[in-house]
């Protein structure tokens, strides 16, 4: 029976930690694996430098690499206009693309440009305009869709595997004066080797993101592994969870 594992954490870098010993005692695989932060803005520098060594001493795609996919981090500054924002993630995607893994990756460019029969939509920027404009949310939910039907669900390999994101407004006082967003992502497949731990930084930097351009408090984090597992190097992701709990698992 496929029973849900499920984590609550403060930060996504213990989350990820406690989803690796979780891992661990399933024989490093799980089916709906559950992971709630509650404080998505919080991160400790020096647990993020430790998975930046290990995943550049094993040739792996670091963390923020990794993130960059999601939301690109480095090019947003609070107050930059939406246009000069998108124009240096274009220039960064067109270089990118001529590097290693260049036909991975691509989750914010399609968040901003969806292509469909109708033209490209922009759904993050459509979604923070909605929330910016509507009187009213009443606990509204917005979809945004990584993958394309016709091209990627019968792909095994190679597709994305994050399926979508949903944007949570939730309203904190009875008077709806102060609105909080909360993100719920959806992975078919999740690797906690080396996509894990950015994907989380980089779900915890979108949330950031559409908090401040919405005006919200920053609410909570849900991510929903379909199938995590662990293919390689167990030991040493075992003593790195270990080392950021303090505890001896």
């Amino acid at each position: 029976m496929n029973r849900p594992i499920m984590i609550y954490e403060d930060s996504f870098q213990t989350a990820w930690a406690k989803a690796i010993i979780a891992l661990r005692d399933n024989h490093w695989k799980a089916w709906n694996l559950i992971v709630q932060i509650d404080y998505p803005n919080f991160s400790d520098k020096k647990i993020n430098e430790l998975l930046v060594r290990f995943a550049n001493e094993h040739n792996l795609i670091t963390p923020k690499h990794v993130a960059h996919t999601i939301f690109p981090q480095t090019f947003y500054r609070e107050n930059i206009s939406r246009d000069r924002f998108y124009k240096k993630y274009w220039r960064f995607f067109k270089s990118s693309r001529k590097k290693p893994h260049s036909g991975w990756g691509t989750y914010f460019e399609r968040m901003i440009k969806y292509t469909t029969p109708a033209g490209d939509i922009d759904q993050l920027g459509n979604i923070i305009d909605n929330i910016k404009n509507r009187q009213t949310n009443y606990g509204a939910s917005y979809n945004i869709i990584t993958p394309y039907p016709h091209r990627d669900l019968n792909r095994i390999m190679g597709a994305p595997c994050l399926g979508y994101v949903t944007i949570q407004v939730e309203y904190v006082d009875e008077l709806k004066d102060n609105k909080e967003i909360n993100l719920f992502a959806v992975y078919r497949n999740h690797d906690f080797t080396e996509r894990a731990y950015g994907n989380y930084l980089g779900l915890c930097n979108l949330i950031k993101y559409i908090s401040y351009e919405t005006n919200s408090k920053i609410g909570s984090l849900t991510c929903v592994s379909s199938c995590a597992d662990i293919p390689k190097h167990k030991t040493k992701l075992l003593d790195i969870a270990e080392l950021i709990l303090g505890v001896k698992c």
